[in-house]
């Protein structure tokens, strides 16, 4: 089937991968009768560890809308959907920025009866189990394009959250990259300043039940200062202007003024490998 390679490039982890590759051994496997209901089972499952992977317990029960729903305390298959999508931002902030949230309710309710419909599938009876093999592989096309639309229709709107996120932070987030301590710039010279700092590019990795995280990248063009005081009022220091690419995360706490003052910067990781040259270029 053509969405296999498109199935494994949504998958997280490797153990994720596995176990499509095993599912699909399942369903190969035309000795067994069971190989179309293993198949089902197996993906039904591999949607829920995906879901999971997304939407870990600890992360869903710090977020500020949760709440219990169940006996055992346990989030709900509609919560971990609801973190996949939006992580730790209420419903009443998303209404703020001018979501819809009915519209975001009705993707939820989507994506839950989406994972709903793969149990249909898993059930041993006469008319699955003596299934001809055309008819097999119809209804197998239809559990894996199922799945796939599971994960993209989280995707989507996760990915539409961001893009709405990305449009309201680059003026803020430019003016907070401030100058910060460089350990790798201090090591090429006695002293150095910072004459400017680029921002190429950007963008929100994650978000969190507590965070919106921005992935930044640019370029510090510095000065790298040789010579002692004396060394350089009698002419003799040495000023050199170089540019290091950089990278470093903001994370800004979510709250309705997004974005916020409340946030933090990682120290920057400033790639100062290129001053080093390449060693193989010595042999």
């Amino acid at each position: 089937m053509d969405n296999f390679d498109k199935i494994k490039k949504i998958l997280i982890s490797p153990f994720e991968i596995d176990l499509f590759d095993a599912s699909l051994a399942s369903l190969n496997d035309k000795t067994n009768k069971l190989r179309y209901n293993n198949f089902a089972y197996s993906i039904r499952e591999l949607s829920r560890h995906f879901l999971y992977s997304l939407s870990p317990e600890l992360s869903i029960k710090k977020c500020r809308w949760y709440k219990t729903e169940t006996t055992d305390d346990k989030p709900t298959r509609g919560q971990r959907v609801k973190y996949a999508i939006q992580g730790g931002i209420t419903d009443e902030i998303l209404k703020k920025w001018g979501f819809d949230i009915d519209e975001l309710k009705e993707t939820i309710k989507i994506v839950i009866e989406t994972i709903n419909s793969l149990s249909k599938y898993t059930h041993i009876n006469p008319d699955v189990f003596y299934l001809k093999d055309v008819d097999i592989e119809k209804n197998s096309k239809q559990v894996l394009e199922t799945f796939e639309k599971l994960v993209e229709t989280i995707d989507e709107y996760r990915e539409k959250l961001k893009c709405f996120l990305d449009g309201h932070i680059e003026e803020h987030m430019i003016s907070s990259v401030v100058t910060t301590f460089f350990e790798n710039i201090d090591s090429l010279a006695p002293h150095h300043s910072l004459n400017d700092s680029e921002v190429s590019d950007y963008h929100i990795s994650e978000i969190t039940d507590e965070e919106i995280i921005v992935n930044v990248s640019g370029f510090l063009h510095v000065t790298l200062e040789y010579g002692s005081r004396q060394e350089r009022r009698e002419g003799d220091g040495l000023d050199l202007e170089e540019s290091f690419p950089f990278e470093t995360k903001i994370k800004y706490e979510i709250s309705e003024d997004f974005p916020s003052d409340k946030h933090e910067i990682d120290d920057y990781d400033v790639d100062t490998s290129e001053w080093y040259g390449d060693d193989d270029d010595e042999y």
